[in-house]
């Protein structure tokens, strides 16, 4: 598996690099559509606008990524996490940035288990545009207070995918990374040390969510230093981050998923604020 993962990526390089079509010349890659079972789709993600979906199936499993970009030099390439280092069949793929309405040039590539190369012809993909009825981040228009988990720190967690997706990109304040447990479902948690008690007038829990469909935590509760759990409470969207407020003076808050989607279960961002001002 590891030599296919080789493969892939010099395959991925070279498509990222020339921007050109280079299956027609060079007979040991295939044409993807020998592997491909429906039709390319992309759509736009509703928890998160300012990325879309792409979408495919393939007859046997692969290990497969889109390289795509703003021209025909390409230059960003994505996969599945779903993969977690082997092939599968349905590949659905966050392509973070790709914005609605806008129209991209891209190549799929894929590596099957004998170690064939496969890739697609180059061409585009438009975003569809944002239903009118998509929300947009409440934060902004919330009166809100200091958030205190910017100078937190992280002193426990359920676990972690792997160091690209470790607990501190939950409380980072960049939305375009997150926190991914290894397949905690339900049982996900995170505790975050404030420094010292302080006040505190509310929390966010920004779901990250998975293209098809697992890892989305529903509801989640909150502990303040090992007292009774708050909530539960709804758990919000890069779109929708959805403000839950509370009373209460703490230092370290523990918080655990109720309901979720199962899978890789995490956090975008974590947000604990201190009361408005």
């Amino acid at each position: 598996m590891n030599r296919l993962m080789v493969f892939l990526a010099a395959a991925m390089v070279l498509a990222a690099c020339s921007g050109s079509d280079d299956s027609a010349d060079d007979p040991s890659v295939r044409p993807f559509a020998e592997i491909q079972a429906n039709e390319f789709t992309f759509e736009v993600d509703e928890f998160d606008p300012s990325r879309a979906i792409f979408r495919v199936r393939t007859t046997e499993p692969s290990i497969c990524a889109i390289v795509w970009g703003e021209t025909e030099s390409l230059g960003r390439f994505n996969n599945s996490l779903a993969m977690n280092g082997t092939g599968i069949v349905d590949h659905d793929v966050f392509l973070p940035g790709a914005l609605p309405g806008e129209t991209y040039f891209f190549q799929v590539q894929g590596s099957t288990a004998d170690g064939a190369l496969y890739q697609s012809e180059l061409d585009t993909f438009t975003v569809p545009e944002v239903d009118a009825g998509v929300a947009t981040d409440t934060t902004a228009a919330t009166d809100l207070g200091q958030n205190l988990a910017l100078s937190a720190s992280i002193t426990d967690v359920s676990s972690e995918f792997s160091d690209a997706w470790v607990a501190a990109n939950a409380i980072d304040d960049d939305l375009s990374t997150e926190w991914s447990t290894s397949g905690d479902g339900d049982d996900a948690f995170i505790t975050i040390d404030l420094g010292s008690p302080r006040d505190i007038g509310g929390v966010e829990f920004i779901t990250r969510s998975m293209a098809d469909g697992t890892a989305i935590t529903t509801t989640y509760w909150v502990t303040v230093d090992d007292g009774n759990q708050l909530g539960p409470f709804a758990a919000g969207t890069p779109s929708e981050t959805n403000f839950q407020p509370i009373e209460a003076v703490g230092q370290v808050l523990r918080f655990e998923a109720q309901d979720t989607t199962g899978g890789n279960t995490g956090a975008v961002e974590i947000r604990v604020f201190a009361p408005a001002p």
